[in-house]
């Protein structure tokens, strides 16, 4: 995939990047803001777009290690639920098209009581991990970054030692992380100072704006633009006009 505009497109005419069709329907996110916007990748769910999407995880990766901007690692860590599907195509594909094999962690929701449970009761693949070691979090989209949180949390619970080497994510929707409007650091710059690692994206809100905006009502274009300009980070505002 060429860049930014293409995947936002991608995202678009595959309906996994989705506007409301006005300002009285707004989609609300976990976080509980109403949003004229919604990333959802459990839209993309048929093969050529899961080759697509995997291809642009591996892509995002190997120019990442290549120019040294996200140092070596040793597993893909896929939080439940979305990260595991993801994380687990990101590695495939790393493999199939980059020659670079990693391995494959996830967690569970609820504890597993059965089986082997020391080799993966919390962590699937834990008995693999050696003390040390480094993860890449893979996951679809960041809007305040809690959720990044809770998953490193379990991590550090489990694992011995384990140390984060960066996040990825498809989506950074470029938004503050604090309850109040637009204040405080946005939710990637506070991830990377607490969690002393980098996030990065295969694109941000700001360039699927530029993207689509274009081609777009007046009144959806307004809708999103007004939205970036309460919740967005500066960077955000910048572009929606702040």
């Amino acid at each position: 995939m060429a860049g930014s505009s293409d995947f936002a497109k991608f995202l678009l005419a595959r309906g996994a990047f989705k506007l409301a069709p006005d300002a009285s329907k707004p989609f609300k996110l976990k976080s509980g803001r109403l949003s004229p916007v919604y990333f959802n990748s459990g839209s993309l769910i048929d093969g050529e777009a899961l080759v697509v999407l995997a291809e642009a995880y591996a892509d995002k990766i190997a120019a990442l290690l290549k120019s040294g901007e996200l140092e070596d690692f040793d597993f893909l860590f896929g939080p439940a639920y979305k990260g595991i599907p993801l994380a687990a195509l990101a590695c495939a594909s790393l493999f199939k098209k980059h020659k670079i094999s990693k391995k494959f962690l996830y967690d569970r929701k609820e504890a597993k009581a059965h089986g082997d449970v020391k080799a993966d009761a919390v962590i699937v693949g834990a008995d693999q991990f050696k003390s040390g070691q480094k993860l890449l979090m893979i996951d679809d989209v960041i809007t305040t970054g809690a959720a990044k949180f809770e998953a490193w949390e379990k991590i550090a619970s489990v694992l011995p030692q384990p140390k984060l080497a960066g996040i990825l994510v498809a989506v950074d929707r470029q938004e503050a992380s604090g309850d109040a409007a637009s204040a405080g650091p946005g939710a990637a710059e506070e991830i990377e100072s607490k969690l002393r690692c980098p996030l990065f994206a295969i694109a941000r809100m700001g360039e699927l704006y530029a993207a689509l905006a274009p081609g777009l009502p007046p009144a959806q274009a307004s809708a999103w633009k007004s939205y970036f300009k309460k919740w967005g980070t500066p960077a955000a505002q910048k572009w929606a006009g702040a």
